[in-house]
């Protein structure tokens, strides 16, 4: 987990997924749309929104997966962060 996080003026919403992501990476398990719905506890609509925000901002990385698969998340570098 970077601290930068909570320097860049995003919103609750968006850090808190973005420490769900991290959180998610330390146990070991791929981040997934479906791994973070568990633990998600807003609606699938702002799950949805909140990933796109973290993408944007190039805190995330949507890889593609086979198809029929859905896409795995990679944490980026902070230095790469926008």
């Amino acid at each position: 987990m970077s601290r930068k996080i909570f320097s860049m003026n995003l919103g609750v919403e968006t850090v808190s997924l973005y420490l769900l992501c991290c959180a998610v990476a330390d146990t070991g398990a791929a981040i997934t749309r479906e791994s973070l719905v568990e633990k998600w506890n807003g609606s699938r609509t702002g799950l949805d929104r909140e990933l796109r925000r973290l993408e944007e901002r190039n805190i995330i990385d949507r890889n593609e997966t086979a198809a029929g698969e859905a896409p795995v998340y990679d944490l980026t570098d902070e230095r790469n962060w926008r």
